[in-house]
């Protein structure tokens, strides 16, 4: 679960680097979960993003928006929390 939502981010923020001319080489996504015992589910996925850009650069929120509408994204149940933190290192 938790390397398939980190993919299917970094597929669709690469197919919008890609198409806008932005360089995402040395980026990374981490991703951890959380499970609760009881019922044995997924409670929370963290997920760390740094990409080699400035926190001023124009597509930030574009970016963003790429995660957050990801096929990942919106397929999670809407129980499980999903704190994204952004760090920009350009």
């Amino acid at each position: 679960m938790c390397s398939a939502t980190a993919a299917c981010m970094a597929t669709i923020m690469g197919i919008y680097a890609e198409k806008e001319g932005l360089n995402l080489t040395g980026g990374t996504i981490e991703v951890s979960k959380t499970m609760n015992a009881s019922p044995r589910r997924i409670a929370r996925i963290e997920t760390v993003i740094s990409l080699p850009l400035p926190a001023d650069n124009p597509h930030k929120e574009a970016l963003k928006d790429c995660v957050l509408g990801s096929p990942a994204m919106l397929s999670l149940h809407p129980d499980i929390e999903v704190p994204i933190t952004w760090n920009w290192l350009g």
